[in-house]
């Protein structure tokens, strides 16, 4: 049997905690639940186990069922899909070894699952939730608390982002400079973005720099890079430049501007 390299971020966070009630939010400050993000590496018919923990900081006992959902893309957008909808379903291929769980208030739960990629998978991700099941009281009515845990698949090199023109506001007397930017992930692979503003003066010295957050793109996934450069500028006319690192490529683009 093939395993994917493992690769973990292991953050005491929630990627999703769905609530509808501030008490519930409440209840779910209290919870995580670790990895946020599991990437993996491989190729079809490749199979990877994993270990899934939720921590209880509650004064609850909480329960949980365990289910898996694929991750799609429309209109640019994620959405879920439950498992087995999607034609070569990646979250139909996983297996739990607990259906549920229960957690004591101040203990940690763990669940393993076991997923193998398909044939022909149609997404590059899923997600496996910890789905609450435990009532949680909040005036005439309750609500229950769910968290989940993104698993990313990369099975091949075909990376690719598609950036539109860069938009640049320079400051004013009462705003930063901003440098936004939608990018399409236009290849068949997730991607991490990791970017940096660079800002260049007419003698085409760098005059000042500003990270963007990173941001993972699914394939076919837009997102708006931003970020804010709160660094003095002189009058003049500047050259921004943004750069993305893709890992094994990388991206820039530029525009001009005036700081009056």
């Amino acid at each position: 049997m093939a395993y994917f390299p493992r690769r973990r971020q292991w953050l005491l966070a929630a990627l999703l905690i769905l609530f509808t009630l501030p008490a519930a939010a409440q209840i779910g400050a209290s919870l995580s639940a670790a990895p946020a993000v599991v990437n993996l590496q491989g190729k079809a018919g490749q199979t990877t186990t994993q270990t899934l923990t939720v921590s209880n900081g509650t004064a609850m006992t909480m329960a949980f069922d365990m289910i898996a959902k694929d991750v799609a893309v429309r209109d640019g957008k994620r959405v879920f899909v439950n498992a087995g909808d999607l034609p070569g379903s990646i979250a139909a291929t996983a297996v739990f070894s607990k259906r549920s769980v229960v957690v004591k208030a101040g203990e940690i739960g763990r669940v393993d699952v076991t997923v193998t990629i398909p044939p022909r998978p149609s997404g590059r991700a899923m997600v496996a939730f910890f789905q609450g099941t435990t009532k949680i009281p909040s005036g005439p009515v309750s609500a229950t608390a769910s968290l989940g845990i993104l698993f990313v698949f990369t099975l091949s090199d075909n990376i690719s982002i598609q950036a539109r023109p860069l938009m640049i506001q320079p400051p004013t007397r009462s705003s930063n400079l901003t440098a936004s930017q939608e990018c399409i992930n236009d290849g068949t692979e997730p991607v991490v973005a990791k970017g940096i503003l660079a800002i260049v003066d007419r003698a085409g010295r760098v005059v000042g720099k500003s990270g963007i957050p990173d941001h993972r793109l699914l394939p076919g996934e837009r997102m708006t890079m931003k970020t804010d450069y709160g660094g003095e500028l002189t009058p003049g006319r500047y050259r921004a430049l943004v750069t993305y690192d893709l890992g094994p490529k990388s991206l820039t683009s530029t525009a001009e501007f005036q700081v009056r």
